[in-house]
């Protein structure tokens, strides 16, 4: 087969005035609104790509591919003719010159039909130039016609070292993988863990990982207890992740102290009234604790007769579901009566454990008699009965729970 050998094609430089879009362009026609958004891109970065085209018998130049260009090229001109000194290519404007037509009609071919969105790496990189020219989010988005929260989360992409995004570029590593880098706050441990994952099919949560060994995730109890205001205000440091919208604290001594300030200022209040109240470190009370203790629990009260028919009253017309307000609330005061309270005798022998729950919330265990108040519970009349009888301090052991403390709880 003949093969036809075309001439290497050579870049020249032209006037705005010199360029019009070739009749072999397949892309005819253009968008205003996107030519305006190119316009908006060029006048920020300058021009990234040369044209390409052919010239005709008159010596100007017919382009064939990069009409869009052209036409954004004169859009960014006619806004602001300063625009050309801030970016000379937008006035001396290069373009590859096709040696013959059946070059320059395959050109327009070719990229019409490949055209495709930019690299991930390629458009981050270009973010971050828009936005080290001085562009806002705003103008960022509508250059490239997405969102604000897709840029974003690109600049935070741009901020990272240049060997994460080149790993990117290279394939050594995924975005998804590139995106757990931008949590760390240590550039020599983000290429110490580059070096590591490199090539590798690591996770994500691995990455963030090695990235902030010692950080405590906000979903812990202690920084739901806390609060991460509170946290922020005390002066805590965090990170929150654009890409899963985790957010990572990174005083852990602090939200310690933080933790046992407030949970000893909530035990006091709660426990307010009773002998003694005593904070625990985990997040249930263990049986072990609790095995050798008496529970106590309230003293019901006695409904009068006349207090009485109007409960049931009250409950009839309940379940029939036409209780009003005041009647509910007068519902609820009877029943507060036959539920009964802790007398007074109670409080002063007994206490609670205060521990927070794994979801962050305060939680009371008891209220309990220790072994050191039994005799005083007794003589009291607050134990009776078996309770009072058996001895909590050398009493037998209690059968083995096949559940564990946390279950129970």
């Amino acid at each position: 087969m003949k093969r036809e050998t075309i001439a290497p094609a050579s870049i020249q430089f032209f006037s705005l005035a010199q360029l019009y879009v070739s009749d072999l362009n397949p892309r005819q026609d253009a968008d205003p609104e996107g030519i305006d958004l190119l316009a908006d891109n060029l006048a920020m970065i300058g021009l990234i790509q040369n044209l390409s085209g052919i010239l005709d018998g008159e010596g100007r130049v017919g382009i064939v591919a990069g009409g869009r260009r052209l036409r954004a090229i004169a859009r960014a001109v006619e806004r602001d003719a300063t625009v050309t000194e801030r970016h000379p290519e937008l006035a001396s404007i290069p373009v590859r010159i096709a040696p013959d037509e059946a070059t320059a009609r395959a050109w327009a071919s070719a990229e019409n039909a490949a055209r495709e969105d930019l690299a991930p790496a390629d458009e981050i990189r270009a973010y971050g130039r828009m936005k080290e020219a001085g562009a806002d989010v705003s103008a960022i988005a509508r250059s490239f016609g997405k969102t604000e929260a897709h840029v974003y989360r690109r600049l935070a992409l741009a901020a990272l070292p240049a060997p994460v995004l080149d790993a990117l570029k290279e394939g050594q590593i995924s975005l998804g993988m590139a995106k757990a880098f931008t949590v760390s706050q240590d550039e020599a441990l983000t290429l110490t863990v580059l070096a590591e994952v490199k090539g590798r099919d690591v996770s994500e949560h691995r990455i963030k990982q090695a990235l902030q060994p010692a950080a405590v995730s906000a979903t812990d109890r202690r920084a739901r207890f806390v609060g991460l205001d509170a946290y922020e205000a005390a002066g805590g440091s965090l990170t929150r992740d654009l890409f899963s919208d985790t957010v990572a604290l990174h005083d852990a001594d602090l939200l310690q102290d933080l933790f046992t300030e407030r949970l000893n200022a909530e035990a006091g209040k709660l426990a307010a009234g009773w002998k003694w109240a005593e904070v625990m470190a985990d997040d249930y009370v263990s049986y072990s604790v609790t095995e050798k203790l008496a529970r106590l629990y309230p003293v019901e009260g006695d409904l009068t007769e006349e207090q009485a028919e109007r409960y049931d009253e009250l409950a009839e017309l309940a379940n029939a579901d036409a209780l009003d307000e005041a009647g509910q609330a007068e519902l609820e005061a009877v029943d507060a009566i036959i539920k009964g309270d802790f007398t007074d005798a109670q409080r002063a022998v007994a206490g609670y454990y205060v521990y927070v729950s794994h979801s962050g919330t305060v939680q009371l265990s008891g209220p309990w008699v220790r072994t050191e108040d039994r005799a005083a519970a007794i003589e009291a009349e607050v134990l009776t009965g078996h309770a009072a009888h058996a001895d909590g301090g050398d009493a037998a052991p209690a059968p083995k729970s096949p559940y564990s403390g946390a279950l129970v709880e």
